[in-house]
This record gives C-alpha cells, sequence and structure tokens, in this order.
C-alpha cells in the first residue's frame, strides 16, 4: 500500500512542476512573438498575451501572435495542477482533505476558463475575469490551507505554503485598490505564488521519496 502511495504522490510532484514548467514555458514563448506593440512584463497583464485580436484594452495596446500558445498553456496548467493537488491530497489532514480539494480544484477550472475565454474586456464580470478570480484566489487560498493542514512534521513546506498565499492575496488586493501605477506586476506577484510553489512542493516530494515513503495522515 505504502509502495501505491509513494507512486501517487512522486506522480503528483512531477505533474506539479510539469504545470508550472508549462505554464511559464507558454507565458515566455508567447510574449517573445510580440513585435508590434512590444510586450511589457510590467505594463501588459498575462492574460493579454491570450488575446490574438490587435486592440485596445483599457490603454493597453494588445496583440498577441501565438495567443493560442498562452490559452493552451493556463488550460494545461489548469488541468496539470488540479491533478497534482488530488494525487497528493494523502499529505493533508484528513478532516480539511474535502476543503483542500474543493479549493485545488477551483483554481485548476478557473485557469481552464481563463484560457477558453480570453481577456478581451474586464468591464463586466465576463467568464474570463469570472476564470481568473477563481484561480488566482482559490489558488492562493489553496497554499494557504495546504501550509495550515499539512503533516505538522514538515515545517519548511507548511511555512512557504502559508506565505506564499498570503502574499498572493495581498498583491492581488493591491491591484484591485492601489497598484502604484503598476497593475501588471502586482497581478504576476499574485499568480507566480503558485508556480513557485509548484516547483518547490514538486521537488520537494521528490527528494523526500528518495528518503523513503512521506508519512500519510490518516487513511
Amino acid at each position: 500500500m505504502k509502495r501505491i502511495y509513494s507512486r501517487r504522490l512522486l506522480l503528483g510532484a512531477i505533474l506539479f512542476i510539469a504545470a508550472s514548467t508549462v505554464y511559464l514555458t507558454a507565458e515566455a514563448i508567447s510574449a517573445h512573438a510580440w513585435i508590434d506593440p512590444e510586450y511589457g512584463y510590467t505594463f501588459h497583464y498575462i492574460s493579454d498575451l491570450g488575446v490574438a485580436k490587435r486592440m485596445t484594452i483599457d490603454g493597453r495596446a494588445v496583440f498577441s501572435p501565438l495567443a493560442s500558445v498562452m490559452n493552451g498553456g493556463f488550460i494545461s496548467y489548469g488541468i496539470l495542477s488540479m491533478s497534482a493537488y488530488l494525487l497528493t491530497i494523502r499529505l493533508v489532514q484528513k478532516k480539511a482533505r474535502v476543503l483542500v480539494s474543493v479549493a485545488a480544484v477551483v483554481q485548476g477550472v478557473g485557469n481552464i476558463l481563463v484560457g477558453l475565454f480570453p481577456g478581451e474586456s474586464y468591464s463586466y464580470a465576463n467568464m474570463h475575469v469570472i476564470g481568473a478570480a477563481m484561480a488566482i484566489i482559490a489558488g492562493n487560498l489553496t497554499l494557504i490551507l495546504i501550509g495550515i493542514y499539512l503533516n505538522k512534521q514538515y515545517r519548511v513546506p507548511k511555512r512557504i505554503g502559508i506565505g506564499l498565499g498570503v502574499f498572493g492575496l495581498l498583491a492581488l488586493s493591491i491591484m484591485l485598490t492601489y497598484d502604484f501605477g503598476y497593475p501588471a506586476v502586482f497581478e504576476r506577484l499574485s499568480v507566480y505564488t503558485m508556480t513557485v510553489w509548484n516547483l518547490i512542493v514538486g521537488v520537494w516530494i521528490v527528494r523526500r521519496l528518495r528518503k523513503g515513503p512521506l508519512r500519510i495522515l490518516g487513511k
């Protein structure tokens, strides 16, 4: 039985790492393809990379030649991250597994919606805005919940999870209220907390498994 759990955890770790790798690669490729206008990481939103039309959105000139790459990255990230969380859910205390699983699924579905419905407008609660809210809020909330309910002996990942989650929600609140003139910076800070966490926890699980099976909380 421990061998089965270890295989699931290893697969989950691989998917965590793959999720962030695919996402960051898609972002880098689609951003590099921008020629006119030039893409600015501090000025343009991440979602702008998924807009294939030449248009102006809230004062930003937008045209992403490889929008399909970014949208595919959003969708892939949603599926991979959601699957990774569900495969590793046994590391969380039994009483919190449903709550953590729901938050993980919400963030996954949110990312999928972001990819399926490009951000051509933010003037009302369209599917892209709803998906982005689900992805960012639930995604960072998942980090906090895992930090709280992860096995107590895993102190470092617990603290990292809580710290990143709180930082991500704080960055989002600054973006929505007072962004100091750099909304895209705070948007990225609220999103990169999740990609960083995926890489950290994925590598951590792999390294722990090399020393032996991880402790499963409850049956």
